[in-house]
């Protein structure tokens, strides 16, 4: 199965998919990877891969960092956008600054990179976007609701980006609950008897940061080129 090829931006690429997917895709072409951490970002550029640390939060500089390297490295021919945050708190517990960074980081972020991305300045005309939403969207639990409304967006987003952005391609993948060290700060939840349960009712098996690169590597592929506005699941089949 052919993957990445030509110049794939990577965002949030510090840990989790993001990271997985910076490696996986270096391996068949030129790869920049984003991320906050620096400290993560070395690791990745000591094994060869290009990196550029900004936060996708500083909302006002996402259209000159990727133009910068744009100009550095050659036009994208793919996007995979992984940054997210999750809070786990009843509604009423909220705080303003905690909805504003999870709606900034979530939502409003990968909206000005898909907007950078639509101009042909910036990604060539069979150029992927892709996106890491959330079962979470289509199935909002307690406690995690502004989460699960910011992948809904996402979700809508992406099927908008479809239309508009044609031929371009707009895709996404919906993880269900991975291990991951955005879960594992949430040990207290999710420990082994949470697991063990997820195992059980998965009918294939709980879903891996491995399945979920797959799928994403699948769907910016040339054997994916007539599939567009799509946002697939990927849980083993937990939510049926």
């Amino acid at each position: 199965m052919a993957e990445a090829a030509g110049h794939t931006l990577i965002v949030g690429a510090s840990s989790g998919i993001g990271r997985a997917v910076a490696e996986r895709f270096a391996a068949r072409g030129a790869v920049t990877a984003l991320a906050r951490r620096t400290d993560r970002l070395a690791e990745l550029s000591a094994s060869g891969i290009a990196t550029v640390a900004a936060d996708v939060t500083d909302l006002a500089a996402i259209s000159g960092v990727v133009q910068g390297m744009v100009a550095e490295r050659g036009l994208l021919t793919g996007l995979v956008y992984c940054a997210g945050v999750q809070v786990i708190k009843p509604m009423r517990s909220l705080t303003v600054e905690e909805v504003e960074r999870l709606y900034t980081t979530n939502l409003v972020a990968p909206t000005l990179f898909a907007t950078a991305f639509s101009s042909a300045r910036i990604s060539t005309r069979d150029a992927v976007f892709c996106a890491v939403s959330s079962v979470a969207a289509q199935r909002p639990e307690p406690a995690i609701l502004p989460y699960a409304a910011s992948k809904a967006g996402l979700d809508a987003l992406i099927r908008g980006l479809a239309r508009e952005l044609a031929p371009r391609r707009a895709v996404a993948v919906a993880p269900g609950w991975l291990d991951t060290e955005m879960t594992q700060a949430h040990a207290r939840l999710y420990g082994e008897s949470f697991k063990e349960a997820l195992e059980k009712r998965s009918p294939s098996g709980a879903a891996t940061v491995a399945s979920v690169v797959d799928a994403i590597a699948f769907l910016m592929s040339p054997q994916a080129r007539h599939v567009t506005g799509e946002i697939l699941r990927i849980d083993g089949g937990a939510a049926l």
